[in-house]
């Protein structure tokens, strides 16, 4: 499947109201399946409450950087992760399964959850991740990315991080951070 340019990236202009959003402005980002792409839509908090959730698969909320002139690092939220983890985990959708295998990853690497086993069934090795606040272990199916796969993935998790705990995504073709960091949960 070709991936590229089929997510659009982060606007930080309101989708209800077409207004842009201004700097330490909260808002909400939504994500939406639309022909087996994700797309990113972005409300003002006072326009959200209005706006209708059933075609979101996740949401979260967010706040619009202020440029400050330091560096930059990358953070991975645990609880927007958990969240897009739980959306995803039971989707049948082959994007939606190879975002979810990456967001798995990293909430691994965040010790969200911790990587019990790698078993094998039919020739298709399966993650075992333990979920203890949930008290449950999810079994989640490798698939076995292509690179093109792997790339559009790779942009989809850039738009749901942050940069410097301000809530806010990289800006879209814009300078790679200077390091990521993972977060564990509290």
């Amino acid at each position: 499947m070709e991936w590229d340019g089929k997510v659009g990236a982060p606007t930080l202009q309101c989708l209800a109201s077409g207004r842009p959003l201004a700097p330490g402005e909260r808002f909400f980002s939504a994500l939406r399946a639309s022909q087996a792409l994700f797309v990113r839509e972005d409300f003002a908090e006072v326009a959200w409450t209005s706006v209708d959730k059933t075609p979101y698969v996740s949401w979260w909320r967010r706040t619009v950087p202020v440029d400050s002139g330091r560096r930059q690092t990358l953070k991975l939220d645990a609880e927007v992760l958990c969240q897009l983890f739980t959306d995803l985990k039971d989707s049948t959708s082959r994007s939606s399964q190879c975002f979810c295998y990456v967001v798995a990853l990293c909430l691994v690497r965040i010790r969200a959850l911790r990587l019990r086993d790698i078993e094998h069934r039919d020739g298709q090795p399966y993650l075992l991740l333990e979920d203890r606040r949930a008290e449950c272990v999810h079994r989640l199916r490798d698939p076995r990315m292509n690179p093109d796969e792997e790339d559009q993935v790779r942009r989809n998790l850039m738009q749901v991080i942050t940069i410097d705990g301000s809530g806010a995504s990289p800006a879209p073709g814009g300078a790679p951070p200077d390091e990521i960091i993972a977060e564990a949960p509290e």
